[in-house]
């Protein structure tokens, strides 16, 4: 009964002073939801274990070369890795990217892999009908997703034994996985890796490898033997081997590895962002807390026991944390919602993200937790003055507690100090986005769009042949619509992880049968037309590029990147050297160099150009059955999109395809470290606001109680000036401490920040310095106010 009773008087005290507990409960609410979403995010991309038996016993298997980075394996080396180190159970080697589906009624572009080993048995996976095939399946069998049953193949229940086309090759259905497996990249389609003839080359990184430990504590034994075995390949196979050394990662830690890094600095952003939110919502419940000194002074005199009090003032803490975790959860949901949109594509486990249950027990639990932090503080502040003080103090004509007046102090500096690890976070970021920005990614983005076609892979010339001639029909239709300048085409458009690349040897070199000498160099391979540099907007450097000389049946030519040209044959003339690219698309015939054009970022705009070589179409167009047309011209591209697909319609029936503005491609490019930005400049401005609100509380709560003591100092021959001079100084000195505590932070922290830079470092003086300058000169302003009121303070208040 005393309990309801105290709970009814909190709701009345609240209501009482509802502008400060409403904006005690937003802060906390905003804190709140930005960690709920964090969380999400990081529980299932970080902490979540696969959802796979035992996942925590399957690595990935990786080369490691020269310069720390990871590649995929080469046969050879992958199959003297699995017979040298006998700690695994099961494993696998593997191949994927989207290929084309086609079932009785249509054919869709979906993901397949090609799967050697034992892919399934590394998953200790079972279907959901059917069978799975095995190491020594040589049939031409397919297991498919729940999601292709479901969609392609309506859910049909006679799937088992029905036809499935991959890739222009016909399938036979035997299994179908349950819902939530589709290793690897959201794999639509399985079917057994069947090698034509036995791989000798070291060097040629075609595969993905998995191996599934007998049990978790093997893996420091495997990676030592892996490790010995690498050194022992260098010595015997050195003029074919590029791999240094062999990396073995838990498959879950791999998955993760590209966002890792920026989900732990967001992280600790929502870290600060809460201590912000739970110190601001502390200094408001001290100060309401203040403002009814004499009321509680009074309760205790009359009787009223310590426990009782400390009771009244948790429910009334409880309360707005309770309050703050329901609206905090509604925010949050809205938060990964648009979280997903802007990034979510680029996040992995990208299913597995939503807001559940338990993510609302744990908001409760916290707000539990916040309300006895909030609470302990204003007790321990409190205690450390009796009630005949508090009745003192808080009489007529006295100043308000000092005591108080420095635990607000010391946490608006706290406040202050995590405000200015945060914006200079944001500030740093933003550099580097900009720095991203200013890089000339080698080709014009402007005006053009970009038409994605897919065609099933096919070893058979002709087929080829004929695949490259249709895309050529295409492209002359495309060039004919109004408007259109210029129409090219490449396997793998710039700042896309499609494509391949590989090593380049001397003309000489006509057989992959035994591992061949020391390559050339290395570089990206790429097959174009005639006019996709002038359409892509990449400069020609010398020599010419592709023309009706260059025949299928005549010699055949290629044209080379500056660095690659650089790189290779130093200041000696590129034009007209001969070199062997055979390995990448199975033709030994050597080609010309007829052409060096400007350099492009293939892969990413942080990664410095490696070089490329291009071949022409119409000679080399095995490796083209994924293709894509730059489509040029003065139109807007909404406008362009739409004629450009009554153009497909009409002449592209079967051929599956995707439309998008060229933009997008850099846009892409950069969405990973756009939503970091945009996630922790988020944070940043809401502790900003937070920080320049904290500091205006403190210093308004600190005139109106010293109103007395500004009279009195007038009454005795202060100026206005001395008294706002007083009040700025006492604000300034606050922030002034917390900014210094928040560089000296940020300096400290420099090392763990560095890497998620580019173009910028941890220690740039211009932000450090533009930040302390910006949140200076604010929490300035937020002084005036407060200062202006001081001053306005009438003499005669002091005799009253």
């Amino acid at each position: 009964m005393t309990l309801l009773q105290d709970l009814r008087f909190a709701v009345r005290s609240l209501r009482s002073h509802v502008g400060t507990a409403a904006f005690a409960t937003l802060t906390l609410a905003c804190g709140l939801a930005a960690a709920i979403a964090i969380y999400c995010v990081i529980d299932a991309v970080l902490l979540r274990a696969l959802p796979y038996s035992q996942a925590d016993r399957i690595v990935q298997i990786r080369e490691v070369a020269s310069d720390g980075h990871t590649m995929a394996m080469a046969l050879p080396n992958y199959q003297d890795l699995v017979a040298t180190i006998d700690r695994f159970d099961a494993r696998t080697f593997y191949n994927s990217g989207d290929g084309i589906v086609g079932g009785a009624a249509q054919t869709v572009r979906a993901g397949v892999a090609y799967a050697g080993g034992d892919f399934f048995r590394a998953f200790n996976a079972v279907p959901q009908q059917g069978r799975l095939f095995g190491a020594d399946e040589h049939a031409r069998v397919a297991v498919i997703g729940h999601a292709l049953w479901q969609g392609l193949l309506q859910g049909r229940v006679d799937v088992l034994g029905s036809a499935l086309d991959v890739d222009g090759q016909h399938y036979t259905i035997v299994g179908v996985m349950p819902a939530g497996f589709a290793f690897p990249n959201e794999t639509a389609v399985w079917v057994p890796l069947i090698l034509d003839e036995a791989a000798t080359s070291r060097s040629a990184h075609n595969f993905e490898a998995l191996g599934r430990l007998r049990s978790r504590d093997d893996l420091a034994e495997a990676r030592l033997a892996a490790n010995a075995l690498a050194g022992r390949l260098l010595q015997q196979y050195s003029g074919d081997i590029d791999a240094r050394a062999f990396a073995l990662t838990p498959l879950a830690e791999a998955i993760a590895a590209p966002v890792r890094s920026a989900l732990l600095l967001l992280a600790a952003g929502t870290a600060f962002l809460l201590l912000i939110a739970i110190t601001n919502a502390t200094n408001l419940m001290l100060a309401l807390h203040g403002s009814r000194s004499r009321e509680l002074a009074v309760r205790a005199a009359l009787g009223a026991s310590g426990l009782r009090l400390a009771r009244q003032l948790l429910l009334e803490c409880l309360l707005i944390t309770s309050l703050a975790a329901a609206i905090g959860m509604l925010l949050a949901a809205l938060a990964v919602h648009l979280m997903l949109r802007v990034g979510g594509t680029h996040l992995p486990r990208l299913d597995e993200i939503h807001v559940s249950a338990n993510d609302a027990a744990l908001s409760l639990l916290a707000a539990v937790l916040i309300a006895l932090a909030m609470s302990a503080a204003v007790l321990w502040n409190s205690q450390r003055r009796s009630s005949l003080a508090e009745l003192r103090e808080s009489g007529r004509g006295q100043s308000p507690g000092r005591s108080q007046l420095r635990t607000r102090a010391v946490l608006l500096v706290g406040q202050t100090t995590l405000t200015t690890l945060l914006l200079i976070g944001a500030a740093l970021l933003g550099r580097s986005f900009l720095a991203l920005l200013a890089i000339d990614p080698g080709f014009a983005s402007d005006n053009a769009v970009d038409v994605q076609l897919s065609q099933p892979w096919q070893r058979d010339a002709t087929v080829n042949a004929r695949t490259a001639q249709r895309y050529r029909e295409l492209m002359a239709a495309f060039a004919e619509l109004p408007g259109v300048t210029l129409v090219g085409g490449v396997n793998a458009l710039p700042l896309t992880q499609d494509g391949a690349d590989g090593a380049f040897w001397d003309a000489s070199v006509n057989d992959f049968s035994r591992p061949p000498p020391p390559s050339l160099g290395y570089a990206e391979f790429r097959v174009a037309t005639a006019d996709y540099f002038k359409a892509a907007g990449i400069p020609l450097r010398s020599g010419r590029s592709f023309d009706s000389r260059d025949r299928a049946d005549g010699e055949h030519v290629a044209i080379v990147s500056e660095v690659t040209a650089r790189a290779t044959w130093g200041t000696r003339d590129p034009l007209g050297q001969r070199i062997q690219v055979g390995n990448m698309d199975g033709d030994l015939r050597p080609v010309t160099i007829i052409g060096v054009v400007a350099d492009v970022h293939e892969r990413s705009l942080e990664q410095v150009p490696k070089g490329a070589v291009y071949v022409d179409l119409d000679q080399r167009p095995a490796a083209a059955a994924q293709f894509d047309v730059i489509v040029r011209s003065s139109l807007t591209p909404s406008t362009l999109i739409d004629m450009l697909r009554g153009v497909l319609a009409q002449h592209a029936t079967g051929i599956p395809y995707s439309l998008r503005a060229l933009t997008e491609v850099r846009a892409s490019a950069l969405a990973q470290r756009r939503f970091s930005l945009v996630l922790f400049g988020a944070f940043a401005l809401v502790a900003f606001v937070l920080a320049i609100g904290g500091l205006y509380g403190l210093m308004a709560f600190a005139v109106g109680q010293r109103t007395h003591e500004f009279a009195l100092r007038q009454a005795l021959g202060s100026s206005r000036g001395d008294i706002a001079r007083l009040v700025l100084g006492s604000g300034l000195r606050i922030g002034v401490f917390g900014i210094a505590l928040g560089v000296a932070a940020a300096l400290a922290g420099a090392h763990a920040m560095q890497n998620l830079l580019y173009g910028v470092a941890a220690t740039d003086v211009p932000v450090l310095a533009g930040v302390s300058a910006l949140l200076l000169s604010t929490l300035v302003c937020a002084c005036l106010l407060p200062a202006w009121r001081a001053c306005a303070v009438a003499p005669r208040e002091a005799l009253a």
